[in-house]
């Protein structure tokens, strides 16, 4: 992720991460720190599951540790967080604490909290009305798989397999195979994936965002494999930085220039179909309840086809190995892997094969994913050498991109060149060598009235010397952001606390009695029987997506209920249509 652009990276420990199979050590996140902090990349440690007592002073612990080792922010969504003794790290506010009214949100900043991960739920208008009315950070999802729920507010999977995932251990039951059930037992839909979404993609919106007040952009992997962030993170730092160039107003927080090998393409790796999921405001289609599987990029319709084969009218090359996906009559995914191409005549089997006018995907790229596992994509920081005489010493100074400086002296002993114009172009040649380091040399001067006589071995020498130096300078200087103070008086934003606060301990509980809150009930994951209680609140409306929405007149369907089905299991829709919101709801 730092080699292709991020300027920060967010990782979860091998406890308390909202991804429990995504775990790392503590040495390996502290070589990824020693790593990043020469780029002045940050680092942020998601602790952001809710936590019982006898984990608090594990939690604890492990933060100072964090703390120490450099650690630039923890990610969170237990407020026992706030209430306990913790090191003067920044605080970044999860999305899993359902950051979606301002009022929240102010209270957040009156409590010290550095950063707010905004809902992915939120339009365009409501990001940038927040930003400019809460003095805080604001950090907002660009790209990468869906949650249908809002965020922390899913208690599906901790109802059908007791695997809750605000405790990090989701077993994304959004992306099973439901039936749908009208009042009258009629079926609406059947093994379709109706709760799946799918993936997110902005980055055609960046600019928007950026002018709303968004000053970090989220990219979401969970479990995806390093082909999937170099090409994802690839494309986003392209976008970036030309926006940066177009408008040098705004300054990335990081250093360094990467140079790519490979063009970035986001519909060539995972992607389950892309939806801008509300920014705009807009209703659109943004489930694929057809499959959860990816899609690929879209390549053309079929256009002719025998007993043994089919052609594609593309413009893409095809080549064997590549992997092809469409829907059949009956809107099972079907997919071949390319074997025996002719001419864009792919071979297949006829129990399978597609027929004339069907859309075709790409969902395997070949030459794509070799280019990716072959690439060589370099993060270098610019700087400029000087070699100058001065205080009676010849001294190289190196001056990097944002205009930091580190001076080594060289000494005086060194006899004047014979061959000035010769010992010039060695000194040139010599320092503008970085070898394996983090840095490019964009220019060499020489600003010396005498051209002095020195070894190539000394020049190597000190130039190694140099580079070591300033990527010290650079590790040493990196600044990291404390929690700000509280303020005196805070204004809390709710008078009660019910299960959907997710309170799992005394601390936490402390904290919201302490805020002058009425705590009605503790987390779903603390309580014995939660049957009657709303599983699901989601933006995503499957009425609307099946095209049964209630605000069309037209519709045949407009008053009678619905029902979910999975194995055993029976949920209750419903939906306000006012809010445009869904719930989910278990029966008896």
């Amino acid at each position: 992720a730092i080699n292709h652009g991020a300027d920060a990276v967010y990782i979860g420990c091998e406890q308390f991460g909202a991804r429990q199979n995504a775990g790392n050590t503590l040495a390996d996140i502290e070589k990824l720190i020693n790593y990043a902090h020469r780029y002045h990349v940050r680092i942020y440690i998601t602790i952001n599951t809710i936590l019982f007592d006898n984990e608090l002073k594990t939690v604890q612990n492990l933060i100072y540790q964090l703390y120490n080792m450099g650690v630039d922010a923890i990610i969170i969504q237990d407020m026992a967080l706030v209430n306990i003794d913790l090191p003067p790290i920044a605080i970044h506010a999860s999305t899993q604490m359902n950051n979606i009214a301002i009022e929240k949100i102010k209270f957040y900043k009156q409590l010290g909290i550095n950063r707010v991960i905004l809902a992915r739920e939120l339009p365009l208008k409501t990001i940038q009305h927040i930003a400019n009315t809460v003095d805080i950070d604001i950090e907002c999802f660009v790209h990468g798989s869906l949650c249908v729920c809002y965020s922390g507010q899913c208690y599906l999977s901790y109802f059908l397999g007791n695997r809750s995932a605000n405790r990090g251990a989701c077993a994304q039951p959004c992306r099973l195979p439901y039936n749908l059930y009208d009042a009258d037992e009629h079926l609406i839909a059947k093994e379709k994936h109706l709760l799946s979404l799918k993936d997110m993609c902005r980055i055609n919106s960046l600019k928007d965002l950026i002018e709303a007040g968004v000053s970090s952009f989220k990219i979401e992997g969970r479990l995806k494999d390093k082909t999937y962030v170099a090409n994802i993170v690839s494309a986003y730092r392209q976008e970036l930085d030309n926006i940066l160039e177009q408008q040098p107003w705004y300054k990335k927080s990081s250093l360094g220039k990467v140079r790519f090998d490979f063009t970035p393409d986001v519909e060539k790796t995972f992607n389950r179909g892309y939806t801008s999921y509300f920014l705009h405001d807009k209703r659109e289609m943004i489930a694929q309840i057809n499959t959860p599987k990816s899609m690929g990029k879209y390549l053309g319709k079929v256009s002719q086809t025998t007993t043994k084969a089919f052609r594609i009218d593309t413009d893409k090359k095809l080549l064997n190995g590549d992997g092809l996906c469409w829907f059949d009559q009956n809107n099972v995914l079907q997919g071949t892997n390319i074997s025996g191409l002719e001419e864009n005549w792919v071979p297949t089997n006829n129990k399978k094969a597609p027929t004339i006018g069907t859309k075709i995907y790409l969902n395997f790229d070949k030459h794509f994913f070799e280019q990716l596992k072959k690439e060589q994509t370099k993060r270098k920081i610019g700087v400029d050498i000087c070699l100058l005489f001065e205080n009676n010493n010849f001294k190289i100074r190196l001056t990097d991109e944002q205009g930091s400086i580190s001076v080594l002296d060289l000494g005086n002993d060194f006899p004047k060149a014979q061959n000035p114009t010769k010992s010039k172009e060695n000194i040139e040649k010599q320092l503008k060598k970085s070898g394996n380091t983090i840095f490019e040399i964009l220019q060499v001067t020489i600003n010396v009235k005498q051209m002095p006589f020195i070894p190539l071995a000394v020049l190597n020498e000190k130039r190694r010397q140099l580079l070591h130096l300033h990527e010290n300078f650079l590790f040493s200087t990196h600044q990291r952001e404390k929690r700000k103070t509280p303020e005196k008086n805070i204004e809390i934003y709710t008078k009660t606390a019910d299960y959907t606060f997710n309170i799992s301990n005394k601390e936490a509980e402390k904290f919201y009695q302490k805020m002058g809150v009425y705590i009605s009930e503790h987390a779903w994951e603390c309580q014995n029987r939660m049957q009657q209680k709303i599983v699901m609140k989601t933006k995503y409306c499957l009425r609307f997506q099946l095209g049964m929405c209630l605000k069309n007149k037209n519709n045949s369907q407009q008053t009678t209920q619905l029902f979910l089905a999975y194995q055993q299991k029976r949920f209750v829709l419903q939906f306000n249509c006012q809010q445009c919101e869904m719930t989910i709801r278990p029966l008896l």
